[in-house]
């Protein structure tokens, strides 16, 4: 504002507007980056953010801290400023030559000082017209006088002169910033109120996070419904969590129960809950607790003495309630605490009945506590308001802090007091004093608490076993579900077995027929044709023989030995089904890669034999591979170069089924390195995917960056 108006900014403002711009520029592109479609308020936020780099970064640049400007900031000061320098130490050069010449006779010292901005001896009063010059100040003991000799004094000039123009340059340097913040200063108005939104919302976010809160339902009628709240101003890890409710069936709590048994806290709980969601604040309780916004909310909570205003604690008390009940409606939660204490027990107690019957009439929410007897049988008889307690052992009358709705509690203070070290005797007397319908009323909630309390641990243990038979039925439901799955799996595979074995057939068929019509072509036959078809003809009845249930390779074959492989054998790959050619042979990792077709692959020793001398002509190996590229099994490579993301993760996903339904452990996805666009996608998907165990690039001689090995499960 101050640049708009005109005024030049000090290094300090300046400073702060490029903090100001750097942090808009911060938040712009961090939300800009974040990839969630649900983030949807914040973006569209920072789409509205102005930030300018090029202003950011030529104040840091030029300025260097709140005092100092970079000697860079312009051209012409780099120049003043080299001036100076060169021009002080001349000036210093000349005064020490005066020193040494003239320090012992005339001069207090070797010291150079300087004196309204110029450079000065000290020299001794008696000895003033020894040394021409100007006198610029005296010691406050008047022995020294502080003197410009006349041989600096164009020099001092000089200086004095570069000085002031290094101030009007770099008053020229803040007026050029100013202006071009004064030009966007509107924007960047409106960008700080953007940042301090955002700010906030972090703020709740961080707040959030570190309380574990949950985000509210709202509501606007009334309703408060609590699971497992924890007051956020107690240790996490010693307070109990409270569950409560009211706005439903009632409209009023009543909650009694005995000191320091949490009733006060409980009732701020719900006052501060219903505060924080106003604020957009989450609260510390389990998912799907409810909060209804209010339009007022009331509260009269503790000790309000006033010497002042000659207010006892009860008069100041039923001031705020008297002043409540007049303000009260029905978007109106109230918090009372001790209501219609601090006087007489009877009146008290009718008072506060009095009032609660008008602020249940003005249909008001809300909380209140009370050790009277009285209101406890109001809540029992009123629809619009109803009893909790808060919990205690009936044994040892230990406080649980645990809140329970629509029992009325006792303050068992006479019990209390005896657990504290009471004698037995005023103990006794005690309880004779009580008069019978407060003795009857309390047993019958103690004996009530102790039947509830029974209930309760009988309740655990049906749902202790409850939990277990579910926990059995779950286990039994995942074991058929994966029984299921098998036999899908043991299914597709036969069927792959079975396509296989038509296939093998297949060819050998067509081959065989091949032969008998070169043969049938001739016009006459020879004996050896004779002998050929006769042989085609066994053969014929020997492969119509189908033995679908074999399980091992059509042909068995020797295993390979790793020492004696070399480049260039031809072996037989049992998991492939067809023939290679050794590439190369790891004896360490008993591994060997070897080339089937166009694949290439690296194959544990344990799947590899020899092939007999008379199989391995080269039209049996070409048979062989046709066979395999024909049923299209055990394919270990799929190449998606030069294909958008949406193809690429398509062939990537049939790829996974076939590679599982051929029980393959390890597989290649080709997609070249460029920008890494493309693996990125594959290795997002392939994070999620369930059939998959890990994933990694290719190390050297595999591909490298191109390529992605795949482990599946």
């Amino acid at each position: 504002d101050m640049a708009k108006r005109g005024a030049t900014l000090t290094f300090s403002q300046l400073l702060k507007v490029a903090r100001l711009l750097r942090s808009l520029r911060i938040a712009s592109t961090s939300i800009e980056e974040i990839n969630d479609d649900e983030v949807v308020y914040l973006k569209n936020l920072s789409l509205e953010i102005y930030y300018n780099f090029a202003i950011e970064r030529e104040i840091f640049t030029k300025i260097i801290n709140e005092d100092t400007i970079s000697d860079n900031a312009s051209e012409k000061l780099f120049i003043i400023r080299q001036n100076i320098k060169r021009i002080n130490e001349r000036i210093r050069e000349r005064l020490t030559q005066l020193i040494k010449k003239d320090a012992t006779k005339y001069l207090q010292g070797e010291t150079i000082s300087i004196r309204n901005g110029r450079y000065v001896l000290p020299v001794k009063t008696e000895n003033r017209t020894s040394v021409k010059g100007f006198i610029h100040d005296r010691s406050q003991s008047g022995s020294t006088l502080f003197i410009e000799p006349t041989e600096i004094l164009e020099l001092n000039n000089d200086l004095r002169n570069e000085i002031l123009e290094e101030q009007a340059e770099i008053e020229k340097i803040l007026i050029e910033l100013s202006n071009k913040i004064a030009q966007i200063s509107d924007k960047l108005n409106k960008s700080k109120d953007i940042l301090v939104e955002i700010d906030v919302i972090y703020s709740k976010a961080q707040f959030a996070f570190n309380l574990k809160a949950t985000k509210p339902i709202l509501t606007s009628n009334g309703e408060i419904d609590i699971k497992y709240g924890r007051h956020p101003l107690i240790d996490k890890n010693s307070v109990v969590p409270v569950s409560v409710n009211l706005g439903n069936l009632y409209n009023y709590l009543l909650i009694t129960g005995p000191n320091t048994g949490g009733k006060t806290v409980t009732l701020k709980l719900i006052g501060l809950f219903t505060l924080m969601s106003m604020c957009g604040l989450f609260i510390p309780a389990f998912d799907d607790s409810k909060i209804s916004v209010f339009d007022k909310i009331f509260v009269d909570i503790g000790d309000e003495q006033s010497i002042e205003q000659s207010l006892s604690t009860f008069s100041s008390h039923l001031k705020n309630i008297i002043d409540i009940t007049e303000k009260v409606d029905k978007k109106s939660l109230v918090l009372i605490d001790e209501i219609g204490a601090g006087t007489d027990p009877e009146e008290g107690s009718a008072l506060a009945k009095a009032i609660l019957k008008e602020l249940i009439n003005k249909g008001s929410y809300g909380v209140v506590t009370t050790h009277y007897s009285a209101l406890k049988e109001y809540a029992l008889t009123s629809d619009k308001i109803v009893n909790a307690s808060m919990d205690f052992d009936a044994d040892t009358f230990r406080p649980l802090y645990k809140i329970r709705i629509g029992y009325p509690g006792s303050s068992n203070a006479i019990e209390i007091a005896k657990r504290l070290g009471l004698s037995e005797n005023l103990y006794l007397d005690a309880k004779l004093n009580l008069t019978d319908s407060k003795r009857n009323f309390d047993s019958i909630i103690l004996e009530a608490e102790k039947v509830r309390s029974q209930a309760e641990k009988d309740k655990e243990t049906i749902e202790n076993l409850k939990a277990e038979s579910q926990k059995i039925y779950d286990l039994l439901v995942k074991e058929k579900e994966k029984f299921e799955n098998d036999k899908k799996i043991f299914i597709e595979k036969a069927k792959i077995k079975a396509q296989k074995l038509f296939s093998d057939k297949l060819e050998k068929a067509e081959e065989m027929l091949l032969e008998m019509k070169d043969i049938f072509a001739k016009d006459e036959y020879t004996k050896s044709d004779l002998v050929k078809m006769a042989t085609l003809k066994n053969k014929i009845y020997k492969e119509s023989d189908l033995n679908l249930e074999q399980d091992k390779p059509l042909i068995v074959y020797k295993k390979a030995d790793i020492n004696k492989l070399k480049t260039g054998d031809v072996v037989f790959v049992t998991s492939l089904n067809g023939q290679g050619v050794v590439e190369s042979v790891n004896i360490k990792k008993q591994t060997v890669w070897v080339t089937v077709g166009q694949i290439r692959f690296n194959a544990k020793i344990d799947d590899l034999s020899y092939i007999p001398t008379e199989n391995s002509t080269k039209k049996k190996t070409e048979f062989t591979f046709k066979r395999a590229q024909a049923i299209n099994v055990a394919v270990t490579e799929l190449n998606v170069i030069g294909k958008n993301s949406d193809e690429a993760l398509m062939e990537v996903d049939m790829f996974l089924d076939k590679s599982i339904l051929s029980s393959l452990e390890e597989v290649r996805i080709v997609h070249g390195k460029g920008l890494r666009i493309l693996a990125n996608k594959i290795h997002e998907y392939l994070k999620k995917d369930k059939r998959v165990k890990s994933y990694r690039f290719g190390k050297y001689g595999e591909g490298e960056d191109g390529v992605t090995i795949v482990t599946l499960k």
